[in-house]
Order: C-alpha cells, then sequence, then structure tokens
C-alpha cells in the first residue's frame, strides 16, 4: 500500500523547485506595493508579505531549496499552501491565516489562500469572519465541494442553523472529499456531536 502524501511532502517537493524563493519575492512586491496606499489596504498587504516570508522561512527549514523561476507560479503556491497547513496542524493558526493572506493577495484568483485563512479563522473560533474568507474562495471557484462544506460547517457554528442545514443538503450524495465531509458533518449534527448553533465564538 502507498504511503499517503502529507503536507510536509508537498513542502518538499515545492521547496525544491524554487518555492521557498519565490515566496520571498512575492513578498517583497506586495510590500513594495503597499507604499502609498491607504491605511487599511497598506496594512493587508503588509501582513500578506509577512505571511509569504513565513511560509519561506518554513519551506527553508525543510532542507534543499532551488532558486526561483519568475514570479509567483505552482511551486510557490503549493509550497506557501503546505506550509500553511503545516502551522495549522501545529497549532500555529495564526501564522496560517497569515501565510493564507499571503496567498490570496499573490493569487486572488484562486481558492486555495482564502480557504487557508477561513480554515485558521475557524480554528480561532471566529466563525462569523471564517465564513466571510470561505465566501471569497467560493466565489474564485463556485462548484468547489470541499470550501462548500467547510463553510456550510462554519454556518452551523456562526450559528446560522437552517443556512447550514440547507448547504449540507446540497452535497448531500457528492462524491469526492467535499461530499464526504458535508456527509460526516450532517452526521455529527445528527449524533449531538456539534455544538449548539452559535456557541462558543470567540471575538
Amino acid at each position: 500500500m502507498t504511503a499517503p502524501i502529507t503536507f510536509e511532502d508537498l513542502a518538499r517537493g515545492a521547496a525544491r523547485r524554487g518555492a521557498a524563493a519565490e515566496c520571498v519575492g512575492m513578498s517583497d512586491a506586495l510590500t513594495c506595493s503597499a507604499e502609498g496606499q491607504p491605511n487599511a489596504r497598506r496594512e493587508a498587504l503588509e501582513r500578506a508579505a509577512r505571511g509569504l516570508r513565513i511560509a519561506a522561512r518554513m519551506l527553508l527549514s525543510l532542507g534543499e531549496a532551488a532558486p526561483a523561476a519568475s514570479g509567483f507560479g505552482p511551486a510557490g503556491l503549493a509550497g506557501a499552501l503546505a506550509a500553511g497547513h503545516l502551522a495549522l496542524a501545529a497549532g500555529r493558526s495564526g501564522q496560517a491565516e497569515l501565510i493564507g493572506s499571503g496567498v490570496a493577495e499573490a493569487l486572488p484568483d484562486h481558492p486555495g489562500g482564502l480557504r487557508l485563512v477561513g480554515l485558521a479563522l475557524f480554528a480561532q473560533g471566529r466563525f462569523g469572519l471564517a465564513l466571510r474568507a470561505y465566501r471569497g474562495a467560493i466565489a474564485a471557484a463556485p462548484h468547489d465541494r470541499f470550501t462548500l462544506a467547510l463553510h456550510a460547517e462554519a454556518l452551523w457554528f456562526a450559528g446560522e442553523k437552517e443556512a447550514a442545514r440547507a448547504a449540507l443538503a446540497a452535497l448531500s450524495g457528492s462524491a469526492g472529499p467535499g461530499g464526504r465531509l458535508a456527509g460526516a458533518i450532517e452526521h455529527a449534527i445528527r449524533c449531538g456531536a456539534l455544538p449548539p448553533p452559535g456557541r462558543g465564538e470567540r471575538p
């Protein structure tokens, strides 16, 4: 039986293709673009740049790294997302949020960055903000059933019970990881394994 591919495997592979250098290059570009922007936009770009620097350090810590090709391409995307998921798995949801915001700024049409932001915010108990991030990811990829299932889960935790049930019902029976996640959430709701809607959100 073949061993499953882990986020660390993905991060190492991306590092060998120049992901760390791509993250540094995009971080520098975001920092430059922040100059002269209004305060809120400047702060968002600076946070995103910091997130990609964190991803680059994580990738470099995994060993062999290659020079980057021009721009922020597949290696940078895969490496940054893998690093963000590693941070999340290690309980560093704040770092994961920063990395996700960096990916979202670097590739605004790709759902991965905002989905990672949503996961990180959900882990922090900030369900309303997680919903906003997931909605941005869904706007970029409306048929991504995994993100739709994550959004449905966040709806439940944010207290939007009926909307959560409707979203899960729409995914019922779907193939792939999104359908399996939706089924697991529905089962947990039926069994009372999830907390009542709207409980436990932190500011």
